[in-house]
């Protein structure tokens, strides 16, 4: 049985509470078995579950629409009609015999894993046919959609523009749309692209039989930062030397210097490490925060719709204070100065912009800007545009933000279908207002997205924008604190890319330690 219903994603949590306090409280009661009855018409073939099995399903069903109203206040309506299991629907009557004869194979006394699950789904998913892409392809006109072997195509049932070798869609990594050729596709079941959040075995004597299936996480947009991590396994490159670092000569800027700009990824975010349950795990029933880990913050801000806002405006961990910190150190031991610094109003910016101007030893006289157009490519914003903390919120927190300082443009002026074209359009207009404004020889720091290093610099030196596909292998590469430097050529009306002139910043990897293995057995 399914039940569908909408609701927002910062209520995800909840919602999965309520299906956990419903699942807790009937497990007890669940069956040894399910028992099913087999069931043949003229264009049906199914097994339908006996009334008893049945009636156990309706009433966790009920349970949980009646927690996830109270919880989420989300009106579910539970499913009240007679449970089965399709195995054959609408086929020709010639089909009938030969279909009977498989299906009467099946054993239905043999013992089987029975589950209740709770799912989420994109909506452009239920809108039309879903297509999985069979094999990479590059755009070759700006109305083709790139798309990679590992993507799903949602095609609108309402489309008119498709032809019978081409389909117009939209990708689901990405978020870009265009036209792909049919051939490199197969068309697939939406549940493909499901989430899987919670799952429950309904039956006793199998649950510890057959192991639980692995709950996919969400997946994020590729390119997103959701989809980095330091992606560390091993020593090569650790410990190896750089040339370009070993003679490092510390000089005190002179007004004569070329301007140099500087753009930097932010640190260690708390919900790629913890996970979206950090939330839920991390705050009690009054939202008071309670810390479950060292590397979790010692503390988070006070903000309006705490802590669901933190969903999709995740601060960064301890661990990320340092690699903030760290980079910082390292500039200024390189002996760089910074006049100017803007940040992305997403907190995991603002905080890594601060720890680095701590590392930095700047004056407090040098504030963080924060600045809307510098947030990351809104086709990897799949929920909308975060809530965002205000300049004021993040002062209290004890940040060094600039509450006077105005955005170059309003949220309101952010188009949530931008294509990738537009995103480094949007990036290179803020970049030549604030070069073109600060003059007086000062250095810039940007402190970002993975994809502010590509979108805020590519078109300043003087390159077209990448394509949607190679932008988004391009800033999968990009680690936490990343940096690219950039030196300006007044003479040429360019800025040029030369290495930065500090190390780069690598760790491995750190599980979660669980001492009980040392106990004796």
């Amino acid at each position: 049985m399914f039940m569908f219903y909408q609701c927002d994603d910062s209520l995800v949590a909840q919602v999965t509470h309520a299906f956990q306090l419903a699942i807790d409280r009937w497990k007890n009661e669940a069956p040894d078995q399910i028992a099913v009855e087999y069931f043949a018409a003229a264009n049906f073939i199914g097994l339908f579950i006996e009334e008893e099995n049945a009636e156990y399903m309706r009433r966790v069903a009920q349970d949980f629409s009646v927690e996830a109203l109270n919880i989420a206040g989300i009106k579910l309506e539970p499913h009240k009609k007679q449970l089965h299991l399709t195995l054959a629907y609408q086929f020709h009557q010639s089909h009938l015999e030969k279909l009977e004869q498989l299906t009467k194979e099946i054993n239905v006394n043999k013992s089987a894993r029975w589950e209740l699950r709770l799912y989420s789904r994109d909506v452009r998913a239920g809108k039309g046919d879903v297509y999985r892409v069979l094999y990479t392809r590059a755009a070759k006109t700006e109305e083709e959609l790139e798309a990679t072997n590992d993507d799903f195509v949602y095609r609108d049932q309402n489309d008119e523009t498709s032809t019978p070798d081409w389909i117009y869609g939209v990708s689901h990594k990405t978020g870009c749309s265009g036209i792909f050729p049919l051939d490199y596709l197969e068309s697939c079941p939406e549940s493909d692209v499901w989430t899987l959040h919670r799952a429950f075995p309904i039956t006793k004597t199998t649950s510890e039989l057959i192991p639980v299936p692995p709950i996919r996480p969400p997946a994020p947009a590729m390119g997103s930062d959701e989809m980095h991590s330091s992606k560390y396994r091993n020593s090569v490159g650790l410990l190896q030397g750089n040339p370009e670092y070993e003679n490092i000569t510390i000089n005190n800027p002179k007004k004569t210097d070329p301007r140099q700009l500087f753009v930097a990824r932010h640190a260690e975010r708390v919900d790629i490490t913890f996970g979206q349950q950090w939330i839920r795990l991390s705050f009690d029933d009054k939202g008071k925060y309670v810390r479950k880990n060292i590397n979790m913050p010692r503390k988070v801000p006070d903000r309006a719709g705490s802590p669901q806002t933190f969903m999709h405006d995740s601060p960064i961990t301890e661990m990320g204070l340092f690699q903030a910190r760290m980079t910082g150190e390292a500039m200024r031991d390189a002996g760089i100065q910074i006049k100017y610094i803007f940040s992305s109003p997403a907190l995991r910016s603002v905080q890594t912009a601060d720890a680095i101007l701590k590392g930095l030893g700047t004056p407090s006289s040098v504030m963080i800007n924060i600045d809307i157009t510098l947030f990351e490519w809104l086709a990897w914003a799949k929920a909308g545009l975060p809530k965002w903390m205000t300049p004021e919120e993040l002062k209290a927190f004890g940040l060094n933000v600039d509450t006077n300082y105005k955005s170059f443009i309003t949220p309101q002026q952010l188009n949530l279908q931008e294509n990738c074209h537009s995103y480094f359009k949007r990036s290179e207009l803020f970049m030549r207002h604030i070069l073109k404004h600060n003059k007086d020889g000062g250095n810039f720091l940007i402190v970002g997205h993975a994809g502010s290093l590509d979108g805020c610099t590519r078109l300043l030196q003087g390159l077209s924008p990448r394509p949607a596909l190679e932008f988004t292998k391009i800033v999968q590469k990009v680690p936490y604190c990343g940096v690219i430097a950039l030196k300006e050529y007044k003479e040429m009306l360019v800025w040029d890319m030369f290495p930065p002139p500090f190390p780069t910043l690598t760790h491995g990897p750190n599980p979660r330690f669980d001492w009980r293995i040392m106990q004796p057995e």
